[in-house]
């Protein structure tokens, strides 16, 4: 199959290049947390997520369709590697790596793109699927484990799987009804047997626990509901889930001790959040990047349950912030309307 990978390397704008260099008026900002910035209104048109896998970067870009990979290896000084388009990708919504392999999702064609990302200056397709009954709908996120991948589809209210084993001829093989409101699938987290579902753009949204013990057979077990719960875009660590719900400013606690029955154990609702969309955490502290705040939230989770907001970081290069990873004491942000990757030093964050 064909494909396409171009690198870019797009001037800065001086105003943001002075912001960027720690510099107002002459002035070096040695305060400031940013200690790497990437711009490319190309190659990180509409970065969706940041994803890390060893010394790089993979940045799945919705108005941009194309799969970015950044070289993080000097995170001072991020560098575009390579730009995967093709003409079965959209809006790139979806992302999940196994070893060599990408699995993404084309949001606005209902496909589910195989790449083989072994040489990371040379992406290469190698299959692709079409989820869903025809090639109307919108797909999401995409999770993988042991040879399956289970797709988000917001139209159809299902969440799919699909068997990637054999990568060059992927096939549809189970799907299960998420949800009969007017809601639909948007993220997938999977947890022991189960696939954690949470979906948005409802009146009454939800997290729906799918048993995918048995992988061509998924089915709903239960589902948490209540005012501020959906989206259900986190991370879950031991017994919690951290989550967030973009819709309501909501940073939520769930306890998985018994995870077929997922029970809210603590929220905390502030517009100080800035429509927080993902999140991640380390020890005492979970990051939200604020998609209306232009940066990034803390919220201490040292009583997880009792999260209270402690600070944000805004800087104009992070317009509409979206993407988020963590490593170590850094923190890399990825801004749909910036076009950027920005590398924060966390530690400074509440200096």
């Amino acid at each position: 199959m064909s494909h396409s990978n171009t690198i870019f390397r797009a001037p800065i704008p001086l105003v943001y290049l002075c912001l960027i260099m720690g510099s107002v008026g002459g002035i070096a900002q040695s305060s400031s947390p940013i200690i790497g910035t990437l711009i490319d209104p190309v190659a990180l048109r509409g970065v969706e997520d940041v994803h890390l896998e060893g010394n790089f970067a993979f940045l799945p870009c919705r108005e941009g369709k194309r799969l970015t990979v950044c070289s993080i290896e000097n995170p001072a000084h991020p560098r575009v590697i390579s730009s995967f388009t093709h003409a079965e990708l959209g809006p790139a919504a979806g992302f999940a790596i196994s070893g060599d392999m990408v699995y993404l999702t084309s949001q606005s064609n209902n496909k589910l793109l195989i790449i083989d990302a072994a040489n990371k200056s040379d992406l290469k397709l190698v299959g692709s699927v079409r989820v869903g009954p025809s090639g109307k709908g919108i797909l999401y996120k995409v999770a993988h484990r042991a040879g399956y991948c289970y797709v988000a589809h917001l139209t159809e209210k299902k969440l799919y799987v699909v068997d990637v084993r054999e990568p060059s001829q992927p096939s549809v093989v189970g799907s299960v009804v998420v949800t009969t409101g007017n809601d639909g699938p948007f993220n997938v987290l999977l947890h022991d047997d189960l696939a954690l579902v949470g979906t948005i753009f409802g009146r009454h949204n939800r997290l729906a626990v799918i048993d995918v013990k048995t992988p061509p057979e998924p089915r709903l077990i239960t589902q948490a509901t209540g005012p501020e719960i959906g989206h259900a875009s986190g991370e879950i660590v031991g017994d919690l889930f951290f989550a967030v719900n973009w819709d309501k400013n909501a940073f939520l606690v769930f306890d998985l001790a018994n995870a077929a029955l997922p029970r809210l154990a603590a929220k905390l609702i502030d517009k100080r959040l800035g429509k927080p969309n993902r999140c991640v955490v380390s020890g005492d502290r979970a990051y939200l990047p604020m998609v209306e705040g232009d940066g990034v939230a803390l919220v201490d989770i040292s009583d997880p349950l009792t999260p209270r907001f402690l600070t944000s970081f805004q800087h104009p290069v992070l317009d509409k912030t979206y993407g988020v990873a963590l490593r170590g004491n850094l923190l890399f942000l990825g801004a749909r309307e910036g076009a950027s990757l920005v590398i924060l030093d966390r530690r400074k964050l509440e200096k």
